[in-house]
């Protein structure tokens, strides 16, 4: 829709730093805007209060060993009528990320890689599932995507495997 009403993909050209939230909640069917996730007002629904770490003690990582850092989810949050979570990163060194937590926060599992999958809007201005060659969370040894990794963002290239695995889902445990 916004590639019809304005001729152009969404990409770095067009998106200035924090500009993805106010361009994609108008396309949404949006029950709650939840802020950007950085704010100390209490709008957001995933805080991000604590800079030195900036954790979430809500979301894990794909093997469940560490909670993920909310750097790469921190400049806007929403929830989608469905009751899903949009989560997105808008940095001014030029990721785009949209995150979907499909069937919400409140909701567990609630790790990366299970019910919270990112995806990575490139220079181009395409859409691609996190892990995809391209995106930043790409592997080819499944550092993002293990289930023996520690790193803290271990699942954040897990989309790619969900979308095209017929039956990574039930291969989860």
């Amino acid at each position: 829709m916004y590639y019809a009403q304005n001729g152009e993909r969404l990409s770095l050209d067009y998106v200035g730093s924090l500009e993805l939230k106010s361009i994609l909640i108008k396309y949404m069917n949006v029950l709650q805007d939840c802020g950007v996730g950085t704010e100390a007002s209490g709008s957001a629904c995933i805080p991000n209060l604590e800079d030195s770490e900036r954790n979430s003690k809500v979301y894990k990582n794909f093997n469940g060993t560490d909670y993920i850092n909310l750097r790469k989810f921190d400049d806007g949050q929403f929830i989608l009528n469905d009751g899903s979570l949009i989560l997105l990163e808008n940095a001014p060194n030029g990721e785009l990320f949209i995150s979907v937590d499909v069937n919400g926060y409140l909701k567990n599992p609630n790790r990366l890689g299970w019910d919270l999958f990112m995806f990575h809007i490139d220079r181009k201005g395409n859409l691609l599932p996190m892990g995809a060659k391209g995106t930043q969370y790409y592997s080819e040894t499944n550092a993002y995507c293990s289930e023996s990794s520690t790193n803290t963002l271990n699942g954040a290239g897990c989309t790619i495997k969900a979308i095209n695995e017929k039956d990574y889902f039930t291969k989860l445990r």
